[in-house]
């Protein structure tokens, strides 16, 4: 009986980051890329259920894919790769359910090559600060109550309430512990398998025109940025406070604590307009 073939290993460490548009994964993937040692390859916002290499896609005008090594990007999307120590690719602003499809997975080696070891890295961000910064930005593909929807599944993930990322080991990432604590940053990077150094914390990366509110000006000193207080900009705004359900609310204060001197008014608010027992929408 012939043995069935095994591909050979060309990704060392193989990492799949899971984040909302505006939620700091690309400050956090710059982060890791500026302490990996060894050969990396990032590509950049694929869509889900398809081969990364194949719909990575540029943000204003920056090549799909970065890395610190001769890469034949052709030859690695036709399925010739090259040995790496890392690859490193990311989503934004989708669901769970299809990062989890077994036709998914049976394409993995096709689609990527085959990894000694995989990691998902699920970044989530305050709903208040997050919220403030893609209403800034203009950017995003969905529509307010979609993104709702899809932050809400994503902290359940995130809580443990539900289980879509299982399949490998799993790092989560609070943004807003993330941006302000060095100890938990150190926390991380064991968990990823960095040496620590914090290189690449205080860079602010270009892509997406940078941060919502101040662009890149903050670039080699990004902790001076107020990220966790950018939800002041709309603070008196009725249309943004209206734009959280109670369930937000509730997920929110689970995670991060209370946010902001207005949630107080925002969890009021929503309780007089939400009838008790009213059924929350299933996200796919």
């Amino acid at each position: 009986m012939q043995e069935p073939i095994v591909n050979p290993i060309v990704n060392q460490t193989e990492i799949r980051v899971v984040g909302m548009s505006r939620s700091g994964s690309h400050a956090i993937i710059n982060w890791i890329l500026s302490q990996w040692q060894g050969r990396y390859c990032y590509l950049n916002c694929a869509e889900p259920g398809t081969n990364p290499f194949s719909t990575a896609r540029p943000l204003e005008g920056h090549s799909s894919w970065r890395a610190n090594y001769e890469l034949d990007f052709e030859a690695e999307r036709a399925g010739r790769f090259s040995q790496k120590s890392l690859l490193i690719y990311n989503y934004e602003d989708t669901f769970l359910g299809p990062l989890t499809r077994p036709e998914l997975e049976a394409r993995h080696d096709e689609y990527v090559g085959r990894s000694a070891r995989r990691l998902d890295v699920l970044v989530l961000r305050d709903p208040f600060n997050l919220f403030a910064s893609r209403i800034k930005s203009g950017y995003g593909e969905v529509s307010h109550a979609v993104a709702f929807r899809i932050w809400k599944q994503h902290a359940g993930e995130f809580v443990k309430r539900t289980g879509y990322l299982n399949r490998h080991p799993r790092v989560l990432i609070n943004f807003n512990r993330w941006a302000g604590d060095v100890e938990y940053r150190r926390q991380i990077a064991r968990a990823l398998g960095l040496t620590f150094t914090d290189a690449g914390f205080e860079n602010v990366p270009s892509v997406g025109r940078g941060s919502s509110f101040d662009g890149v000006r903050f670039d080699g000193f990004a902790s001076s940025m107020p990220v966790n207080r950018r939800w002041k900009h709309f603070a008196d705004d009725e249309a943004y406070v209206r734009l959280f359900d109670a369930r937000t609310v509730e997920l929110s204060q689970a995670i991060f604590g209370e946010i902001c001197r207005v949630e107080v008014r925002m969890r009021d608010a929503v309780e007089q307009r939400e009838p008790q027992g009213e059924p929350r929408a299933m996200s796919p």
